[in-house]
């Protein structure tokens, strides 16, 4: 696998090949879209494949190409593609009513259902998407506290907010390890973000712990991904490493805020303090939690909460807004209600974890037959690195071939795997074994072409 060119071309070639419809649309968007596309995760070289249609754990492109679906939405379709219980529930309730800017019943019931299962949450505000519930999350906390800076970890992701676009997608970084420094990730972010914010280094007890104790004084919250998605790699945080956070945080009067986003629901129903065994503050939930529609929310401690949101928080000078013309969207609501019926009468997360499992232990298997490579993830969540060991961070993620690991999941793409170098990969309760066992077998042929 030394000609990682070669390698790049042919499936480039392949590609193209195979996706000309996906180029041609793409090629036309071009003209009213940048990019051609509406967002930077749906943006890939040399261009994105087209999807028209997905049923369970697969999807169809425009020109008709079947592909085993490892992107599920950036992890929100749980399920699947167009599950009958979601589909049925998002008919009825779009049939009675859609978006209204009032109090819905829905609204109280799925978040006592929330509630129910993540006691943690012990108050909870509905919004759309995961950056908006980590905004208000962070505002709560500066509210609550009196204080405005705040620390988040290299390598997070946490949403398309200036305030955390510092440290995530770049592939630059600034300072030491063991004091890195925000590199912005974006043009446009104000310089005085940086100075607003303390990075620190992921999965590094003691120089975590030794920053957030010498900056307490002023950092109002410590923002953190249990399990390090997007940018992060599917790397999990070590649950001494968590603890420790917790302990620190708790110890200085800081709100500890978990961007549970991506793991909510998909990682066990009872949220961080079930999979990760540590309690936060303040977690933001989403993707999952909406059955694939825009859904997310942000809750925790009641006192926090209603410090800021509550009935006396104008009073107290406490009052952070949060409003928006979607929160608590009916029909997304009634998508998240279905949701939690079919976790509760089916295996959802026993089958998912048992095929990240088997995932993650197949591909290291085709990858150790090659000598090269590592598969890193949590339950359903997994990632590829062509790294020296299993990466623990962003900066080991960098270190690695990125180039070698763009090529072979392009590579994916265009032999039927729907993997493409923009995301980890995820597998829902619709996916099957001989899904994993094409995954593998495509990525032996892959590895092949590079031989």
């Amino acid at each position: 696998m030394k000609d990682t060119g070669r390698l790049a071309r042919k499936v480039e070639a392949l590609y193209r090949d195979r996706t000309p419809g996906s180029r041609a649309l793409w090629e036309e968007s071009r003209g009213i879209l940048p990019m051609g596309v509406s967002g930077a995760a749906k943006f890939y070289e040399p261009y994105p494949v087209a999807l028209a249609s997905g049923s369970g754990g697969h999807v169809t492109d425009v020109d008709g190409n079947d592909y085993v679906d490892l992107l599920m939405g950036a992890g929100s379709s749980l399920l699947g593609h167009s599950h009958p219980s979601v589909v049925a529930a998002v008919r009825d309730q779009i049939g009675r009513m859609a978006t209204v800017l009032a109090p819905a019943p829905l609204e109280r019931e799925f978040a006592e259902r929330i509630r129910g299962l993540m006691p943690y949450l012990e108050r909870l505000r509905f919004a759309n998407t995961g950056s908006e519930a980590v905004r208000t999350a962070l505002r709560a906390a500066r509210a609550a506290t009196g204080r405005m800076r705040y620390a988040k970890f290299e390598g997070n992701y946490h949403g398309s907010d200036d305030y955390f676009l510092l440290s995530s997608v770049s592939r630059e970084v600034a300072g030491p390890p063991h004091r890195p420094k925000p590199v912005p990730d974006s043009a446009g972010i104000p310089d005085r973000i940086r100075e607003e914010t303390l990075l620190l280094p992921y999965n590094d007890v003691e120089n975590a712990v030794s920053l957030i104790s010498d900056n307490a004084p002023d950092l109002a919250a410590v923002v953190m991904e249990p399990v390090a998605f997007s940018s992060g790699g599917a790397v999990a945080a070590d649950r001494h490493f968590a603890q420790a956070v917790r302990d620190v945080t708790a110890q200085k009067g800081i709100v500890l805020i978990f961007d549970e986003v991506v793991t909510g629901l998909r990682l066990g129903t009872a949220g961080a303090p079930g999979y990760l065994g540590v309690t936060p503050d303040l977690s933001c939930i989403g993707k999952a939690i909406g059955g694939g529609l825009p859904l997310s929310a942000v809750g925790g401690r009641a006192d926090i909460m209603e410090t800021v949101l509550g009935a006396s928080a104008h009073a107290r000078g406490t009052h952070i807004f949060h409003s928006g013309t979607f929160t608590g969207n009916p029909v997304s609501l009634a998508a998240g209600m279905a949701v939690l019926d079919v976790l509760e009468r089916e295996p959802v997360l026993e089958h998912v974890d048992w095929l990240g499992d088997r995932l993650r232990a197949t591909l290291q298997e085709v990858l150790d037959s090659h000598g090269r490579g590592h598969m890193t993830g949590f339950g359903s969540i997994f990632q590829l690195h062509f790294t020296e060991a299993p990466p623990r961070n962003r900066r080991e993620i960098l270190a690695g071939d990125l180039v070698m690991l763009a090529s072979v999941l392009l590579g994916m793409c265009a032999h039927g795997i729907l993997w493409p170098p923009v995301h980890p990969g995820v597998v829902a309760f619709a996916h099957t074994e001989s899904d994993i066992d094409r995954i593998a077998s495509c990525l032996e042929t892959v590895l092949e072409m590079a031989s």
